[in-house]
């Protein structure tokens, strides 16, 4: 007697299906989500789900086709069979999460399968039916095999598929609805199996105990699948909020991360960063930096800049000098800004000749100006270089000793480098005491003006003197050249160079009621002295101070103060008002001087001494000596020769009828001294020159 599957539980046995799908699906990708994350309880019930979906599968398929019929069921048959489809259940919650690598994994899996679902099945239908294995239809059973092995097969890269790729609710869906009619098709193969040569119960009127069976099994089914299926989707929507919320915190951490080892005007690491990457050069693990060199990079004069084109021109100059430091640095050392104008770069086994080469290349770059809107801007730039061996390093002294180096460079003239050596720290010490002693020289009354006599050579004339700072302290007697750009860091040359001006006007005042001839006073101004806002003003206070005319006193600066023509202009427009007189110094020893003389009125030109050394015995020299002073008339200016030593040298310079200074004529002498050389000339006729007595 033949056996036709009813209609109604069709329909249920599909719905079954494609809800185990459904859960089979959501499991698979709450198990890869949450991996040994999952607790035990949720682990059980996922697996009693499953492996409940696979038995109401299998059962209700077998049902389908008694609908009309009693049977007596075997529970402890039925049981092995839902404990085979629990352990099928493990079985692939275990490998579905996993990447098949080749094909005889894939064959192992699908083999294993195979062999559970059919198992299930079998348990499944002996726990209903009576089963004799003669029963079995051999063209059903082949057809069953391949069935099962090839939607094994399809349902493995079918569920792999949708495990690698994000999928919305929807797809999840589609994918459970054709997974559902697939498994379908599968069981009803193997049922069809047995029930072809098989004996059958007798049939009843009602049919009913198939149905309640079918219909109780689908209930207990669905409630475990619901169940499951609810948690994962809970606990995956839990951990989408997580994951999104821990992106958002990562992605925080990191903008957190730039910003604070990021530059924000010149988007260069910044002082954390360099340390933090100084530290991973000191501990690295593959032991191949054996040393660390470290370049301090700072600006000469940034301050003028940022006068000149403000803080915002200042600025965008940093920006376009962090391009032109990056265009020579290789791509495997990075510059970061410590702060201001100041930068550093490391460089890990650091060699002094390849130190010197980068050097180099930097303050090659660094020679032509940049272009800041309409100006033209250029700064020099100073390096102070040290460099430690891996087993000697000690960080914070690294830094220092480039530091100290920086500032040797920059006490050296600036735009150069400077390695750091035990001697820079000798002479470090040396700068700290006269920094030190300098902050208490003008309380002490430890400085003095000496002055030096300007002489009209063609006359024989004093026709006035220079004044020149001295300083006895107890450190001894230190030089100008020594303690002068010091003073100039440390920011005491405003206060010194003001007691200066006010000491040379009150002696000038002071001859003047003794009676002697009207002369001028030339004092030496420094640069920051100079390009003080407030200077001009200062001037006109002492002048008003001390009574002496503005005609009386000159102001001399070097050619170092023409960075900034514009404003020193401006300045020198601001002292002309007052009536002071101007005189550039040691003209001839930069490329600027015949630029400074072109856009500023001077009324003195001060020749060099390193010019006139060179004169005697030197037709070359001598015609670009007589060249300047030519230079110097034209432009209606007076001509100091300096350094004028001998004879043989004023006489020369005496045919050009310039003003001389040196030694020949005397060496600077304090004020009482200075006045008794001034009377020798004095006394000499009108028109005629002769030698001093010198002291």
């Amino acid at each position: 007697m033949d056996m036709f599957p009813h209609i109604s539980l069709i329909f249920l046995s599909i719905i079954v299906s494609i809800a185990t799908s459904y859960t089979v699906l959501i499991l698979i990708e709450y198990v890869s989500k949450r991996k040994k994350a999952i607790n035990s309880r949720s682990n059980l019930l996922a697996v009693l789900a499953l492996g409940s979906g696979f038995f109401g599968i299998q059962v209700i398929g077998i049902l389908t086709f008694m609908a009309e019929y009693q049977f007596t069921p075997r529970y402890w048959l039925l049981a092995l069979a839902l404990f085979t489809a629990c352990v099928l259940a493990i079985y692939v919650l275990k490998i579905l999460p996993k990447n098949i690598n080749n094909r005889s994994d894939m064959a192992k899996r699908v083999l294993v399968t195979a062999f559970f679902m059919k198992a299930v099945h079998f348990l499944g239908l002996s726990g209903v039916l009576d089963v004799r294995f003669w029963a079995i239809s051999p063209g059903y059973y082949v057809l069953s095999a391949i069935t099962v092995l090839g939607i094994s097969y399809f349902s493995f890269r079918f569920v792999m598929k949708t495990n690698t790729t994000q999928v919305t609710e929807k797809q999840r869906l589609k994918n459970a609805t054709i997974l559902g009619f697939v498994l379908t098709l599968l069981y009803y193969t193997s049922t069809r199996t047995f029930y072809s040569n098989m004996a059958l119960p007798e049939a009843t009127a009602d049919g009913m105990g198939a149905i309640t069976m079918a219909v109780f099994v689908a209930s207990i089914v669905a409630l475990l699948l619901l169940s499951a299926a609810n948690l994962a989707l809970v606990d995956l929507h839990a951990l989408e909020t997580e994951t999104g919320l821990l992106q958002q915190v990562k992605a925080s951490e990191s903008r957190f991360r730039t910003l604070a080892y990021t530059d924000q005007l010149t988007g260069v690491p910044n002082r954390h960063w360099f340390f933090a990457h100084f530290r991973e050069l000191m501990d690295s693990p593959d032991g191949k930096v054996e040393s660390i060199g470290v370049v301090l990079l700072d600006f000469d004069d940034f301050k003028s800049i940022n006068e000149l084109i403000g803080h915002d021109g200042g600025d965008q100059f940093l920006k376009k000098v962090v391009e032109r430091l990056n265009s020579v640095l290789p791509k495997t050392i990075t510059l970061a800004r410590l702060g201001g104008d100041e930068f550093v770069f490391a460089v890990p086994n650091a060699k002094k000749s390849y130190m010197e080469r980068l050097c180099q290349s930097i303050l090659l770059v660094m020679e032509e100006p940049i272009q800041i809107g309409e100006r033209s801007v250029a700064s020099g730039i100073s390096l102070g270089i040290s460099c430690q061996k891996i087993t000697e390093l000690n960080e914070e002294s690294l830094i220092k000793q480039a530091d100290l180096a920086l500032f040797m460079a920059k006490s050296a003239g600036k735009e150069s480098y400077e390695f750091f050596s035990p001697e820079l720290l000798d002479s470090s010490i040396r700068k700290q005491e006269i920094t030190s002693a300098l902050q208490q020289a003008l309380v002490n009354g430890e400085f003095s003006v000496h002055y030096q006599p300007q002489v009209e050579l063609l006359s024989g004339q004093v026709i006035g003197f220079e004044a020149l700072l001295r300083w006895n302290s107890a450190l001894g007697a230190v030089p100008p050249s020594e303690f002068i750009p010091v003073a100039e860091e440390c920011g005491a040359i405003h206060s010194i160079g003001e007691w200066v001006l006010r000491e040379a006007c009150q002696q000038l005042s002071a001859w003047r009621r003794e009676g002697r001839p009207d002369i001028h006073v030339s004092v030496n101004v420094s640069a920051k002295q100079f390009l003080d806002p407030e200077f001009a003003e200062k001037v006109a206070r002492i002048l008003i101070a001390t009574n002496v005319p503005a005609k009386c006193v000159e102001i001399e600066i070097t050619e170092s103060v023409m960075i900034d023509l514009d404003t020193a202009a401006a300045l020198v427009e601001e002292l002309q008002e007052i009536g002071v007189k101007l005189a550039i110094d040691d003209f001839g020893t930069g490329y600027s001087s015949l630029n400074a003389v072109k856009n500023i009125q001077i009324d003195t030109l001060k020749i060099d001494k390193s010019l006139v050394d060179e004169v005697l015995g030197s037709d070359r020299s001598m015609a670009i000596l007589a060249t300047i002073i030519e230079l110097g008339k034209n432009l209606g200016a007076d001509v100091v020769v300096e350094g004028l030593e001998t004879l043989e040298q004023v006489t020369l310079m005496r045919q050009y009828e310039v003003i001389g200074q040196g030694y020949y004529f005397s060496r600077p002498l304090p004020a009482d001294k200075a006045a008794r050389v001034w009377d020798k000339y004095l006394e000499q006729p009108d028109g005629m020159f002769h030698t001093p007595i010198l002291y």
